[in-house]
């Protein structure tokens, strides 16, 4: 094939866009992202033979320098396709956990999920991410209850304090309101449930939530945002 003639294509997997939203409270700003790292791949990266590679990003929108892991595709005809499988803070990452294999380790469990866990879960969240990249995909509009269930999460004991000791049809509304994500977490399994509870009630970072299950900090990070996909799945269903 004439290398002149490849035309690079970068996806943003949603694990990478959880690891963004989940780091900032904020959405990902995607085609800047893609458009860049298309341009870096078309430009800079030649004779790529390695599993993935990592590229630092500024994003302006936070102010942080990230990196990104992107790995190698399938090729369709003259396009190469290209994934974003993770995104963490520069800070974040070190040649230490990379040479021990942590960072492999976080990434292949990204699109590897251990077998152990509900399956029927893991099908209704594998339905709810196709659905939204076909969306995605076609220009349409995906709603999205991800930030509403993040803000929520994120000021969780604010609002009980505000239920507490306020009245009033605003209170009455922000009562059903997280009584509602309340049902919601009940609903997780156990150890779901737990981690919910450790960082966005208690306020534990995902490294002391790691030390509590005996897990890593790439591990407690994906059993995070699974349980966070299966609360934005148990939230639409509100009527």
């Amino acid at each position: 094939m004439d290398k002149k003639k490849i035309i690079n294509k970068v996806v943003i997997t949603t694990d990478a866009e959880f690891d963004y939203e989940s780091e900032f409270k904020c959405r990902l700003q995607k085609l800047q992202l893609k458009q860049e790292i298309e341009d870096y791949i078309s430009i800079r990266l030649k004779n790529f033979n390695g599993y993935y590679f990592r590229v630092k990003f500024y994003d302006e929108f936070t102010n942080e320098m990230l990196i990104l892991f992107v790995y190698k595709g399938d090729t369709f005809g003259c396009m190469q396709m290209w994934e974003v499988r993770g995104i963490c803070k520069e800070e974040d990452w070190t040649n230490e956990l990379e040479d021990d294999g942590n960072i492999r380790c976080w990434l292949k469990s990204k699109i590897e999920p251990n077998e152990s866990t509900d399956w029927v879960w893991d099908l209704r969240i594998a339905k709810v991410i196709q659905r939204k990249e076909l969306s995605e995909q076609f220009g349409e509009d995906v709603e999205s209850y991800m930030q509403e269930i993040l803000n929520i999460l994120k000021n969780y004991k604010i609002n009980k304090s505000k239920i507490a000791v306020g009245n009033g049809k605003e209170i009455i509304a922000l009562k059903e309101e997280m009584d509602f994500i309340d049902k919601c977490i009940e609903q997780l399994d156990e150890e779901s449930k737990a981690i919910i509870i450790f960082v966005y009630v208690q306020g534990l970072s995902l490294s002391k939530v790691g030390r509590v299950f005996g897990y890593c900090k790439s591990a407690i990070h994906k059993k995070r945002n699974r349980a966070l996909q299966i609360l934005e799945i148990l939230y639409e269903s509100r009527e």
